[in-house]
């Protein structure tokens, strides 16, 4: 999978274009700062040791069941939401939609 997405900075500006497949646990964890969803970082990128690779192998399935069991639905559905758009790459739904948790 060669998705591609814009990092930033914690002042909004570009740092750099990296792949998706290439982020470490670190880049997992700050993407999901990003996107609000900060308090899932020490479960997915600590615990579990997700990195870009894996994050791009998750599903909804994934979240809800164990070893994850994340248990509010409406973060289930928006956390697979953006995970889905890293994958097929959507540079401007993941910046507009995901920014809005």
């Amino acid at each position: 999978m060669s998705a591609v997405v814009e990092q930033t900075q914690a002042n909004g500006h570009a740092r750099s274009d990296i792949a998706v497949s290439d982020w470490t646990t670190d880049d997992v964890a700050e993407w999901l700062n990003d996107i609000g969803f900060a308090g899932y970082t020490e479960l997915l990128t600590v615990q579990h040791r997700i990195d870009g690779r894996a994050l791009l192998h998750m599903n909804e399935s994934d979240l809800r069941q164990p070893p994850l069991s994340l248990n509010v639905l409406g973060d289930i559905k928006h956390l697979a939401l953006c995970v889905s758009h890293l994958k097929v790459g959507s540079r401007n739904l993941i910046t507009h939609e995901c920014h809005s948790f």
